[in-house]
């Protein structure tokens, strides 16, 4: 069933927690140091319990990195590797440095929010469970940018718990009744927001008690953990924009709160453990930590440190495998081939991959997609050139639309036409002596922002 909403700019979600505990003024809480005094258990952290070695590092142990929350939940991973997590009973969101390796306040005053997670354009989503709504938020300031969804049917949700982010844009939610006596909604159900938040679908009903959500990169498959039935779903997710699920399994007999997966495919459901099941669904792994999990992510920089939320502390663990999806930027892959989707970021006049690192020989393929509104291309040029060919291109006058903005140069090495949205094209080379060669779009006034380098070497 469709409803609709008032059509909206931007995306983002926050989801509500499943406690119901009171909110409370205590204070931000910095990294742990040795002196100082937190609520979390005071035992050296458990050496983690895992059955394939291949996934936690060598000697790694759970380290805790800050403590003296309430109740911590929904860590979500920000394009530069920091992560961002809350505290629903003391109404904060709070942000994980990783350079600076410090905590700090991110937001006060937080609508209850609970599960997180970042847009392709770096805005934050949050489910606010006590404002019973799905929001995103300015990354700079924290800011409010868009009110994504409150109702549905005319009535209110119940209490919006975590989202996933779909690679067009659409937003999948959980929204159970934690805490509460009385429903909103005649149901604890699965929700989807269409990509242009025009609407809101429900896209399963038959669920007693939804909470965590995740999906694949490539959008095609959604887990959704049911701890009323004590079990975990895997759905197929049809093509179009309207969230459609088809294919319902059961992927797992245990439910979760917050869950994720790494670049092996592998999910992490939050039960007790840390539990590990491969995409075949066998159990892989069980990670301890000192205090029970709530939800879990993979950050920092190489992608390869799993954050964990649990009761009154955040922690983390180094491991093997990274993120879903995750792209080393500075390391070339192995073999001899290259394949790389780049696309555009919808307002930003960006594009989402700004560097990637090839070797010498390897045979590139580059799907270039505009999902953006205006026209734009991608050119592959030779080192230090870039703003040469953008000042070529904007000389073509009245006749550049009818050249594809592309000029006659042979500093342009490979690349595509001007693509109107929603088109996509494919790019294919051999990879050139060792070098950094940039990679531009060509519309008058875009070069500025809407650029990268392809790092080659041997």
């Amino acid at each position: 069933m469709k409803k609709t909403l008032p059509l909206l700019w931007f995306t983002a979600l926050l989801a509500a927690c499943g406690q119901d505990q009171d909110t409370t003024t205590a204070k931000d809480t910095p990294a742990i140091e040795d002196n100082q005094t937190d609520t979390a258990e005071k035992t050296e952290p458990k050496a983690p319990v895992a059955k394939d070695d291949g996934l936690v590092a060598n000697g790694a142990k759970p380290v805790k990195l800050a403590g003296g929350y309430k109740f911590t939940e929904g860590p979500a991973v920000a394009p530069n590797g920091d992560v961002y997590f809350t505290d629903i009973p003391n109404n904060r969101v709070h942000k994980w440095d990783v350079a600076a390796k410090k905590v700090s306040t991110f937001m006060e005053n937080s609508g209850g929010a609970n599960g997180l997670f970042f847009s392709k354009e770096g805005d934050l989503f949050a489910c606010q469970g006590e404002s019973k709504r799905v929001t995103s938020f300015y990354l700079e300031d924290g800011g409010e940018k868009e009110l994504l969804a409150d109702q549905y049917d005319g009535r209110p949700f119940n209490k919006p718990n975590d989202l996933w982010v779909h690679p067009n844009n659409g937003v999948f939610f959980t929204d159970p009744n934690y805490g509460r006596k009385d429903l909103s909604q005649d149901g604890e159900h699965l929700y989807f927001i269409t990509p242009y938040r025009d609407q809101v679908i429900r896209v399963d009903k038959d669920l007693k008690r939804p909470n965590g959500v995740v999906g694949t990169p490539d959008g095609k498959i959604l887990y959704v953990a049911d701890p009323g039935q004590g079990k975990t779903f895997r759905y197929t997710v049809d093509e179009g924009e309207e969230g459609a699920l088809s294919g319902k399994k059961l992927f797992i007999e245990s439910g979760s709160d917050g869950m994720t997966l790494d670049n092996k495919g592998n999910i992490y459901l939050t039960m007790g453990t840390v539990k590990v099941y491969d995409p075949q669904g066998k159990k892989i792994a069980d990670i301890e930590f000192p205090e029970r999990p709530s939800n879990v992510c993979f950050g920092g920089k190489d992608g390869k440190t799993l954050f964990v939320t649990a009761r009154t502390g955040f922690y983390s663990l180094d491991m093997k495998v990274a993120r879903a999806g995750f792209v080393d930027a500075t390391a070339a892959i192995a073999g001899d081939e290259f394949k790389i989707v780049i696309s555009c970021i919808k307002e930003k006049l960006v594009y989402d991959i700004k560097e990637f690192t090839t070797r010498t020989g390897q045979k590139v393929t580059v799907t270039f997609k505009n999902n953006d509104f205006p026209p734009h291309n991608l050119l592959f040029v030779k080192p230090r050139t870039a703003d040469e060919v953008a000042t070529l291109a904007i000389a073509l006058g009245a006749e550049g639309f009818a050249k594809q903005f592309r000029p006659d140069t042979d500093k342009i090495l490979w690349g595509s036409t001007m693509l109107d949205h929603g088109q996509e094209a494919t790019i294919n080379f051999s990879a050139p002596a060792p070098g950094d060669y940039p990679y531009i779009c060509t519309f008058p006034g875009h070069h500025l922002l809407m650029r990268g380098v392809m790092h080659v070497v041997k």
